[in-house]
């Protein structure tokens, strides 16, 4: 799983994207495995104009392809649904049994039949085609200033 990710879309009943879906930022991914018991994302996005840094470590759990994501607020169950490791994958998030879904890809669009996999996975799942949000595949950043970094990582327990 390791390597550079593109957000593709997002699927969720987020309030805020509800309200700003269409000022989503194009934004993307690099993991690294930290060590046997967890992956390390780095995710950039520019916010008005500013590329931030957000690290974040997802721990493995205890089943293949379980991570829990340990931040500020209450943790949550992060799943590999579905990925080839080349072209795609779909992960799960579930906090406070809300779940939204995220579709990565190893380039900033991928394919259409992807795109419909992840958009039946959804309707699945409840979540009409109205919440499914996908972001622009231009305005990429891959760096961070000092000020610009929201490290996560530290948030163990």
């Amino acid at each position: 799983f390791a390597g550079k990710w593109f957000l593709v879309g997002v699927a969720s009943d987020c309030l805020y994207l509800r309200e700003s879906g269409y000022q989503v930022e194009a934004t993307s991914v690099v993991v690294s495995v930290r060590d046997r018991d967890s992956l390390h994302f780095s995710t950039f996005r520019p916010l008005e104009g500013i590329c931030w840094n957000i690290k974040q470590s997802y721990f493995a759990g205890k089943a293949p392809g379980r991570f829990l994501l340990k931040g500020r607020a209450v943790p949550v169950d992060v799943v590999v649904g579905e990925t080839d490791y080349s072209s795609y994958a779909i992960l799960y998030f579930q906090k406070n049994r809300k779940i939204s879904a995220k579709l990565y890809g190893r380039t900033a669009q991928v394919e259409n039949s992807i795109l419909k996999k992840f958009e039946a996975a959804m309707t699945a799942l409840g979540i009409s085609d109205e919440l499914i949000f996908y972001y622009p595949v231009y305005g990429f950043c891959s760096s961070a200033d000092q000020f610009h970094i929201l490290d996560e990582t530290k948030f163990t327990g």
